[in-house]
């Protein structure tokens, strides 16, 4: 079998945290590629340009440039873009498709690791690690006490998820064993999809009003933005916990801010609008917010790892086979993250 020319269009530590050694020798089975060893720091339009001559498929990540509508035009014989990060919306023009591109992505892959990540925060939120954390670290030791416990189980709370997306459905997944009733807002799914997935559609007020928990998992496109606002976040209900690990442009942050200040209801807030926050934004110091740096999905080492290889997997099944796993195809692109 001849082998394919591949391009690697990652920067160099990125490239070395995904690509595992045995799995890019599988590539050298069935490709030629530039080594990951010589890939500068930095992954600039120049490089792209260079190493994409005579390359049937190209493998990209985060931070790999934006494709250039004539950087497509002069590389009629690229025919495959492998994203081994998730979304592709900011990177591919839909000029590509038209040119008869084919393109796939890790999105689902990520969204395992996004779901477990969400699961992570219900599971030690609902049962208050963080708070008894503090409390056994500056010396007491008062879970016994009468009345002090006021942590819940999964078993039977309410638990809205916004958004069907590919993270929505894994989260839904994770949920089954735990015995909680799952409702769901999504304008796209359809009762019959929603009998299937065995949720209950319902408006995005109602969800806010009856949730025991909430978990964000719409795109961030302009029709999502501030879908939580100054006027639907004071339907969360006392007692809440509410979850964003999908796009902080989901929500209007100065309302959830101060409805967060009356202490009613908890928050796990993995994007914010911007990234980074400011060194003073009130999510830095409020108690019951528990602020991480959009680490939810693609950040663990074996997660990582994950993502090379299907990429790998991925070029070798359209190479030889002609068939994707994971394809994006442009009408997707509206509803991605």
């Amino acid at each position: 079998m001849d082998k394919h020319n591949i391009a690697i269009l990652v920067a160099r530590p990125l490239a070395e945290s995904i690509f595992d050694r045995r799995d890019l020798d599988v590539l050298a089975g069935f490709a030629d590629f530039n080594a990951v060893g010589s890939l500068p720091e930095t992954i600039t339009p120049d490089f792209m340009r260079e190493t994409l001559k005579g390359a049937r498929g190209c493998v990209t990540c985060w931070g790999t440039p934006s494709f250039a509508d004539e950087m497509m035009a002069g590389n009629p014989q690229l025919k495959l873009i492998a994203h081994a990060a998730g979304s592709v919306r900011a990177l591919i023009p839909l000029s590509a498709w038209v040119a008869g591109l084919r393109v796939t992505s890790n999105a689902p892959v990520i969204a395992e690791d996004v779901a477990q990540t969400t699961l992570a925060f219900m599971l030690t939120s609902l049962k208050q690690f963080w708070q008894f954390d503090d409390i056994t670290k500056s010396g007491g030791w008062s879970g016994g006490e009468a009345g002090r416990f006021t942590t819940k189980r999964l078993d039977g709370l309410v638990v809205g998820l916004v958004g069907g997306s590919l993270v929505g459905k894994a989260v839904l997944k994770l949920l089954r064993p735990f015995g909680c009733e799952i409702i769901l807002h999504d304008p796209y799914i359809c009762e019959i999809e929603a009998r299937e997935l065995g949720v209950r559609l319902v408006s995005l007020e109602e969800l806010l009003t009856v949730s025991d928990v909430i978990s964000l998992h719409a795109p961030g496109n302009p029709d999502c933005r501030h879908m939580l606002n100054a006027r639907n976040i004071p339907l969360i209900k006392d007692g809440a916990l509410l979850i964003n690990t999908a796009r902080g442009i989901l929500i209007d942050e100065p309302a959830l801010i101060r409805e967060l200040a009356t202490g009613r209801f908890n928050a796990c807030i993995d994007v914010t609008d911007p990234e980074p926050p400011a060194p003073d934004h009130p999510f830095r110091s409020m108690k019951n917010v528990v602020l991480t740096p959009h680490i939810a999905g693609g950040h663990t080492v074996n997660g990582r790892t994950m993502l090379g290889r299907n990429v790998i997997r991925e070029l070798y099944n359209y190479l030889t086979k002609g068939v994707l796993a994971y394809e994006v195809r442009p009408e997707m692109l509206e509803r991605m993250a």
